[in-house]
């Protein structure tokens, strides 16, 4: 789900709205929705949520917003909080130090809430000095959050690591019972190398986990990217509009900080 279904998330009290009624009705109506229809409902927040910042103001900006994420499912009847319906994000910047980042994330993340909490994973990063799953090893030992395994992002940031090695290692991270998630994207002609695809070609490789993990699928065009790799149709030849940085012009501009 979009994570801007609230805008401004975590900056008030969403039951100090005059609609919240009317809110809890729909979000409840969705909820039931999505189960009847059996469909995994998950979040990806903003990359400004920084629970391992070295600031305390926004780490505890960072805490509210994810906190507004959780109420959202809260609110669609998930009483069972859990990765199931994953609050997933990205460690952030290193600050010159990734151990003290981490422990700071650590911290933070045992200051959730336990609806927030049980629903947090992390997922690898895509910059060579940024966090490969080797580093979010860590992260889990620290404090037991779920890595989520990002297939175009393990590319530019392999943590000597191999692809399956680090998958593996990824998902057993995840508890039992419940099926892990994992990221699949593409790079696309014209744009820079991180950036992803409007639509995916495969193939997709799972190293044979196909019945045991759950395949998000990153791409500009969404649903269309998923009815055209599912069912075979062909790929339209328009690019989908996107304000990515990686996209037209800006891809120049971005390029040389790509490493930074």
């Amino acid at each position: 789900m979009s994570s801007v279904i609230w805008p401004w998330m975590g900056s008030f009290d969403p039951k100090e709205l005059p609609q919240y009624e009317e809110i809890k009705q729909a979000l409840a109506f969705a909820g039931k929705l999505a189960r009847a229809y059996d469909q995994r409902v998950t979040f990806h927040p903003s990359h400004f949520v920084k629970l391992g910042g070295p600031v305390e103001a926004l780490t505890q900006k960072s805490i509210n917003e994810l906190e507004g994420h959780a109420q959202i499912l809260d609110l669609m009847g998930y009483d069972t909080p859990s990765v199931w319906n994953k609050i997933n994000i990205h460690v952030g910047g290193s600050y010159g130090d990734k151990q003290a980042t981490m422990e700071r994330w650590a911290a933070a993340y045992n200051r959730l809430t336990p609806s927030c909490r049980l629903r947090m994973t992390v997922e690898n990063d895509d910059r060579p000095n940024s966090y490969s799953v080797r580093d979010l090893l860590e992260l889990h030992r620290l404090c037991g959050v779920p890595i989520v395994f990002d297939f175009h992002h393990w590319k530019f940031c392999e943590g000597d690591m191999t692809q399956e090695e680090a998958l593996r290692a990824a998902i057993a991270t995840w508890p039992k019972g419940i099926r892990p998630v994992v990221h699949w994207s593409e790079s696309q002609e014209g744009r820079i190398p991180h950036a992803h695809s409007d639509y995916i070609k495969g193939p997709m490789n799972l190293y044979g986990l196909e019945a045991e993990v759950d395949v998000m699928i990153e791409a500009k065009a969404k649903e269309r990217s998923l009815l055209c790799f599912r069912d075979g149709l062909p790929i339209p030849a328009v690019d989908i509009p996107s304000e990515d940085p990686g996209v037209g012009r800006k891809a120049a501009a971005a390029a040389p900080f790509l490493d930074d």
